[in-house]
């Protein structure tokens, strides 16, 4: 995580010069802060690592428990069938399972 800040004047542990911008952790920032080297820039946001894409959901958008079962590992119809009842040991309660068994008779 860093936070964007804009150098009043140098200092010695940055490559920054006064009126250069630049990204710091904020335990420095903290620091260079009470020494008056720094202004934070308040309509900054605060950056951390890029967010890894989302894993996209293969299953079909009308199957009952989609999310659960994606949750669980699955990610095709045929992986489903297979696993049959045993769905209930992945965390699928019975409700789903029923609706799950029965949309499957017509795929």
């Amino acid at each position: 995580m860093f936070i964007k800040v804009k150098f009043l004047k140098s200092h010695p542990d940055f490559g920054y010069f006064a009126g250069d911008t630049g990204l710091i952790s904020p335990k420095a920032a903290e620091k260079l802060l009470q020494g008056g080297y720094i202004m934070i820039i308040p309509e900054a946001e605060i950056y951390t690592a890029p967010i890894p894409p989302a894993k996209v959901n293969p299953l079909p958008e009308d199957m009952p428990g989609r999310d659960r079962l994606f949750d669980a590992g699955f990610v095709t119809i045929e992986e489903i069938k297979e696993a049959g009842d045993s769905l209930l040991d992945a965390g699928i309660s019975n409700n789903i399972l029923k609706k799950v068994t029965a949309y499957l008779k017509d795929k």
